[in-house]
């Protein structure tokens, strides 16, 4: 963790802390696990906070997993402080802080690089490329791989290893962590879900969001495992009640096109204000004729992610992300009946230094039909106005375009990708086959958009930003920031807040009995009180 505030706010800050939650007693059993690999006191933090719901519900004591290496300091970290992080994690009533990366050196000191023994081959390979790409920001793995790349290969099954160990000695009944992908986090995942030990993703962002994966729901990788679960739970859960939802998530929908995903987008002009077709007729007019591309031609607009960005996390057709973007230019080079817009990830300076981008937009700067640009270089209200279509492998627009009623084919998985919100390939063949359908549809006016799409896109947005944001006293919004504001409001809560009755602490029960993939502000099992629940703050708004 990197200082934040000065030193005399984080000082109060662990006084605080320490007073909250000093009262426990004392329980030698079995133990919860909370990551705090991170730099971001809000990570840490939320982390801590739903661990320690967790441990009152199984009377278990809190173990907090902390260190960092020489390479992830240099990608992702400023200054992180190993030792706030066990104040902090003390405070918050760690019985023990096990810094991970000082075993792991210890373990390469004394044995050298050797096998990781419990996980599978396939498992810790695909860890392991998706590690040494996003350390390296490169956006696919060289064919001769210098000792550098072979030593991270080997920190990663030491890594294995000591989870391993850690596991086997501590029996958690639950990990908690803000990140399943990369080795230093992916690694006790794996080892949690083989050791069959719940495992809860705290997300960041929003009020406090997390998804869980319980013993029996599946023993693949998490994201794709979750992605089943969160599917059946919204086809079971959410859409049976999509008539009393429905205002709510027709107010969520509007928010959305005026105060959130400036993230994927890039820039600052992100309000969707366009209200009549003529209007994004005339926009779209202007957008093509800047871009070189005949207005009168449906236009695909293609969202390259981030090249180094959790290769593999999900399931995917494509071996990388290159790959999948050089082999659809390749597709929309000889598909000359619409127009395609690529579209760079706004973030990719920080993932890429190849400039894998660019090299395939000179590859194809012949072609009249495609455009290649930064998405920072269209507003919101261009992009939408011009996209007829939109493709990615996964993120964010494949869920925000369907719901403004334009259709999206992915080449991967989202973990929404299950809710019928998108065109979902499964295997090469089939994305072709989907791109080519979805031109044949446009070009004759049609549109690929399928009827449910638009309505249960709109839900799964409600869902992500109203019913699974749950809200607690305690705990600061993230988007306050991890300055000295977050750092004050959180003091003053734990001192003057009690915990009887904090909704998250009842969202946590539910969710940990019904053994639900996420938690919710509604309890769905109960359509009586879920409408009463949506009734009245319908009304009070």
């Amino acid at each position: 963790m990197r200082a934040v505030g000065d030193e005399e706010q984080f000082e109060r800050l662990l006084s605080a802390a320490s007073s909250y939650w000093g009262k426990r007693p004392s329980r030698p059993g079995t133990c919860v696990v909370a990551e705090a690999l991170h730099q971001d006191i809000r990570v840490i933090v939320r982390n801590l906070l739903l661990a320690n719901a967790i441990c009152e519900l199984t009377s278990s004591r809190l173990v907090v997993l902390t260190g960092t290496d020489r390479e992830w300091s240099r990608l992702l970290w400023d200054d992180f402080d190993t030792g706030r992080v066990r104040r902090l994690a003390e405070a918050f009533g760690a019985a023990e802080v096990v810094d991970v990366h000082d075993l792991v050196d210890r373990r390469l000191a004394d044995e050298g690089d050797s096998p990781a023994e419990g996980i599978s081959p396939a498992a810790l390979d695909a860890l392991e490329k998706a590690t040494l790409l996003r350390l390296n920001r490169v956006p696919r793995l060289p064919a001769t791989q210098d000792e550098r790349w072979r030593a991270r290969r080997g920190r990663a099954r030491a890594l294995s290893a000591v989870y391993d160990r850690l596991f086997a000695e501590l029996s958690p009944a639950a990990l908690v962590t803000s990140e399943v992908d990369y080795d230093q986090w992916g690694l006790a995942v794996e080892t949690a879900v083989r050791r069959q030990v719940p495992v809860v993703h705290v997300r960041g962002t929003g009020s406090l969001r997390a998804q869980a994966l319980f013993p029996g729901q599946g023993t693949g990788a998490f994201r794709e495992e979750l992605t089943g679960r969160l599917a059946r739970f919204f086809d079971e859960s959410v859409w049976p009640h999509r008539d009393l939802v429905q205002p709510g998530a027709e107010l969520v929908a509007w928010r959305a096109k005026g105060e959130r995903g400036s993230w994927w987008r890039g820039g600052s002009v992100n309000s969707f204000e366009l209200r009549t077709e003529t209007e994004r007729r005339q926009l779209r007019g202007h957008g093509c004729d800047r871009f070189g591309i005949d207005p009168d031609r449906p236009t695909f607009t293609v969202f390259q992610h981030a090249v180094s960005d959790a290769v593999g996390a999900n399931r995917e057709i494509f071996d990388d992300f290159a790959e999948w973007l050089e082999e659809t230019a390749d597709f929309a080079a000889a598909e000359e009946s619409v127009n395609w817009l690529f579209l760079d990830h706004p973030a990719q300076a920080g993932h890429d230094t190849t400039g894998h981008f660019e090299s395939v937009a000179a590859r194809h700067a012949h072609r009249s039909h495609l455009a290649f640009m930064p998405r920072a270089a269209l507003s919101r209200n261009m992009l939408w106005s011009m996209s007829d279509v939109g493709v990615t492998v996964r993120g964010a627009v494949s869920c925000e375009l369907p719901a403004f009623g334009i259709p999206v084919i992915q080449a991967g998985w989202s973990e929404w990708s299950g809710c019928g919100v998108s065109h979902v390939a499964e295997t090469r063949a089939d994305y072709w086959r989907l791109l080519a359908d979805s031109v044949a549809k446009h070009v004759k006016g049609e549109s690929s958009l399928e009827p449910e799409q638009r309505e249960r896109a709109r839900l799964w947005l409600w869902l992500e930003r109203s019913g699974a944001d749950v809200a607690s006293p305690l705990l600061p919004h993230w988007e306050l920031g991890d300055g000295e504001d977050y750092l004050r409001t959180l003091s003053v809560s734990m001192r003057h807040v009690e915990r009887d009755g904090d909704p998250l602490r009842h969202a946590v029960r539910r969710m940990w009995e019904r053994r639900e993939p996420l938690l919710s502000r509604f309890d769905f099992g109960d359509p009586a009180r879920l409408a009463d629940a949506l009734t009245t703050s319908r009304s009070a708004s």
